[in-house]
């Protein structure tokens, strides 16, 4: 059960999770008429700011033996990568409006997601809150909002969604990562703060 809970956590990393997202909302029927370039574009620019350049620092710091594992497994050193990821954020936010040229209130997750990661880290100098929940709950927080906002009802994967979200909630438990007011709370902040720009925009 612990080697599975531990593939649930690699596999669901938080730095993959705004690639996940995209490679979902770019292949719902409504976007059909975008030209495949473009989701190329999309899914590459997306992983290169919010999965490689929020990586990168990380495993320079796991050099450095600053960070003790690539899960930053101790509260205290993680605030600095969080700040890392909040800047290579807050550019994706810029590719999705200036590149992209997405629609506001898609780009308001991008937003959001960046907002979430500066709540977490200022959370996080108190008390260890789940960036795994934050990660997932964000990319459930992007798909029902934009699913909402263009009308577009694709049950099974928004019940997938939630099913998923919970595995990885339960890995977090079982591995003893983090409590599950922990995990409740991170899945909440992300699934918020992207779902209500997303809605507001």
């Amino acid at each position: 059960m612990n080697k599975f809970a531990k593939l649930i956590s690699i596999v669901f990393q938080p730095l993959l999770m705004p690639t996940l997202g995209m490679s979902m909302l770019i292949n719902l029927n409504v976007f059909d008429t975008i030209p495949s370039l473009w989701r190329i574009i999309a899914v590459v620019g997306t992983f290169i700011f919010t999965g490689l350049m929020p990586a990168v620092p990380i495993l320079l710091l796991m050099r450095k033996g600053e960070i003790s594992d690539l899960f930053i497994s101790k509260r205290e050193q993680r605030t600095m990568p969080y700040l890392f990821s909040f800047l290579a954020y807050a550019f994706w936010t810029m590719f999705l409006f200036r590149v992209l040229k997405l629609p506001l209130f898609m780009v308001g997750i991008g937003v959001g997601t960046t907002a979430s990661i500066l709540i977490i880290t200022l959370i996080n100098l108190r008390w260890k809150i789940s960036a795994h929940l934050s990660g997932i709950g964000g990319l459930v927080g992007g798909v029902f909002g934009v699913c909402y906002r263009m009308a577009y009802n694709p049950v099974a994967l928004l019940v997938a969604l939630l099913a998923v979200s919970a595995l990885v909630a339960f890995a977090r438990i079982e591995l003893k990562a983090h409590s599950a007011g922990q995990v409740l709370a991170g899945f909440t902040i992300g699934f918020l703060t992207s779902f209500l720009p997303c809605m507001l925009l």
